[in-house]
């Protein structure tokens, strides 16, 4: 379910509008080793194609015109599996919770991630992963978006 149907949700999610494509490419303005024109670039025309691949994979995998619905129902279904347990492996993760804390770091701290966690309930099992993970993750348990400083939401302007 995460490789086949969740993923594709992702990138429709993320490049939804102009201003959202722009704070995701922040990512690359911000740690990538550029000159100032090269980083332009890269924001730019790196946001400009990903909203429209973004809007292209929205057709190709049927999701709602608002694409964001589609990202709350399936969160809400992960959640829902949990079935009250901390983990979809109960007590400790297995891999599909790996794997959809990975899928969800990708877009952890913007303005997807900021919607799905006001109108689903995915920020306390995401948390619960981020504790158990701790230092164990590679990429910093706060976010794997690099953008962030400390716990501190990128928002489209």
């Amino acid at each position: 379910w995460i490789d086949d149907h969740f993923v594709h949700m992702i990138s429709p999610n993320v490049y939804r509008t102009w201003d959202e494509s722009l704070v995701a490419f922040d990512y690359f303005t911000t740690n990538g080793n550029f000159t100032d024109f090269q980083k332009t670039y890269i924001r730019y025309f790196g946001a400009m194609a990903m909203y429209k691949i973004g809007k292209t994979l929205k057709k190709r995998h049927n999701l709602a015109e608002d694409v964001r619905i589609d990202m709350y129902t399936a969160l809400r279904k992960w959640t829902k599996g949990l079935k009250g347990r901390p983990f979809n492996g109960g007590d400790t993760p297995n891999l599909a919770d790996i794997e959809m804390w990975g899928m969800c770091s990708a877009f952890h701290g913007m303005p997807t991630w900021h919607d799905a966690c006001e109108n689903t309930k995915i920020s306390g099992w995401y948390s619960r992963m981020e504790d158990y993970l701790g230092e164990k993750s590679a990429v910093g348990v706060n976010s794997a978006n690099p953008t962030l400083v400390g716990e501190k939401q990128l928002v489209a302007a």
